[in-house]
């Protein structure tokens, strides 16, 4: 962070159904906010025309696997950075094809605000049954993000008809702000544009869109309201998002999500329990002496053995140690289930950013508008808001959602799914 840079950062989720052309958007603003150069584009444009995904150029700023490339499927979530006039952004770029919604929850579970990317020309296929858009909305609310971004894409293959955009964001908008997903209607903004061709992305130029007086997605982007964060003197919290080792040291990669890092900061990781100091940081590709609550550290590194950092497990304060636990008390909501769900029950568990298998050991109470019920219930069904106690596979590193009106960071939040579809997501009570 470059002294006197007031800007607020926020990390920001892209997610819609497969092929909604998320990579290409992205990717597209990426050159057009000047974060990628006109060779490496040239080399992306060329390469892509030798692999006969000539479309694909811009997407492959983002997809940098050689099986995300053949595919041109986004399969882990990359992180880059890019600016606007007051704020400063990080993109977790998400894959939404449904093998890869665990990779998908990462990017949401670091995230602050969310851009939906819909599909003019698919929308029925991401929108109904079986669809990823319902299902990505649907998370993205649950782990507390309240500010949506709805780019309606590709609306240069209708001619930029204003019927079509106002058809999708009817249908969209009885979805996002109805029972299911319970978003505030001021804090969602629609925007219509085209990923390839750049329209109405940075500036509008179209003639047949000279309907659209609202922002272009620059400036839907810079006016998102600064995220909540927490207290600045909070206990230092890094949730590792990606780690690999660098000579004698490990070099970790997450987001801050309270306190402060410095270099040469006393710190432990958990659940290892191993204490060890901070060598060097890096945040948006250049070296950094502190990061603040919000920002993403691209790397934090640290003199130990690999075998003592983990994904999932956190960079913490020595003094104020995370919880390290394996049964806790959580309220979820329960979504789609085609059998309710039971005690006892196994689900996959994704808390932040670690995976682990969760048993619902008790469903203590259901809250019905806002009241805990005294009768315990025997089962879960769509729509229920309930207390349960969970049981995971091994010790993980969790924090209770601060009581009152504090802000719940992703170490609070967790989602459960059950084979392949998303069941249940909430926050954590009680350790």
């Amino acid at each position: 962070e470059r002294p006197g840079d007031a800007r607020p950062s926020i990390s920001l989720v892209v997610v819609g159904h497969v092929d909604a052309g998320k990579s290409t958007l992205m990717g597209h603003l990426l050159c057009l906010v000047g974060n990628v150069s006109s060779k490496q584009l040239h080399k992306f444009e060329k390469e892509s025309k030798q692999l006969g995904k000539a479309s694909f150029a811009f997407a492959w700023v983002l997809d940098e696997g050689e099986d995300e490339r053949a595919r041109g499927v986004t399969i882990d979530v990359c992180v880059k950075h890019f600016e606007t006039k007051s704020r400063r952004f990080t993109i977790l770029d998400a894959p939404g094809h449904r093998d890869f919604v665990p990779n998908m929850l990462q990017g949401a579970v670091q995230a602050d605000v969310a851009l939906m990317v819909v599909d003019v020309s698919h929308f029925e296929a991401g929108f109904e049954k079986g669809g990823q858009t319902k299902e990505h909305l649907q998370l993205v609310r649950s782990l507390g993000l309240s500010q949506l971004i709805v780019a309606v894409n590709k609306l240069d293959t209708c001619g930029w008809d204003k019927k079509v955009f106002e058809s999708i964001k009817g249908r969209m908008h009885a979805f996002i702000t109805g029972p299911e997903c319970g978003f505030k209607e001021n804090n969602v903004h629609y925007v219509p544009l085209s990923g390839f061709s750049g329209e109405n992305m940075l500036e509008r130029k179209a003639e047949a869109l000279s309907w659209w007086t609202g922002p272009t997605l620059i400036e839907a982007l810079d006016q998102l309201d600064a995220p909540p964060r927490p207290p600045a003197d909070g206990p230092l919290r890094i949730c590792v998002s990606d780690l690999y080792r660098s000579g004698a040291s490990s070099t970790l990669s997450g987001k801050v999500e309270s306190g402060t890092v410095s270099v040469g900061q006393k710190v432990l990781l958990m659940p290892a329990n191993e204490a060890t100091t901070v060598k060097g940081l890096q945040t948006r590709g250049e070296g950094a002496r502190s990061g603040h609550a919000g920002d993403y550290m691209d790397s934090v590194i640290v003199p130990v053995e690999l075998q003592f950092a983990s994904v999932g497990g956190v960079i913490c304060d020595q003094r104020r140690p995370v919880p390290v636990v394996d049964t806790f008390q959580a309220q979820l909501l329960v979504f789609e289930v085609d059998i309710p769900l039971m005690r006892g029950q196994q689900l996959m568990c994704y808390l932040h950013t670690e995976t682990l298998t969760a048993t619902l050991t008790r469903l203590e109470k259901l809250i019905v508008k806002g009241k805990p019920q005294e009768r315990r219930p025997k089962c879960l069904q769509k729509g229920n808001v309930a207390i349960v106690s969970i049981q995971v596979s091994r010790k993980v590193c969790v924090e209770p959602k601060p009581s009152g009106s504090g802000v719940a960071t992703a170490l609070s939040r967790l989602v459960l799914r059950d084979r392949g579809r998303t069941v249940a997501a909430g926050v954590v009570l009680s350790v």
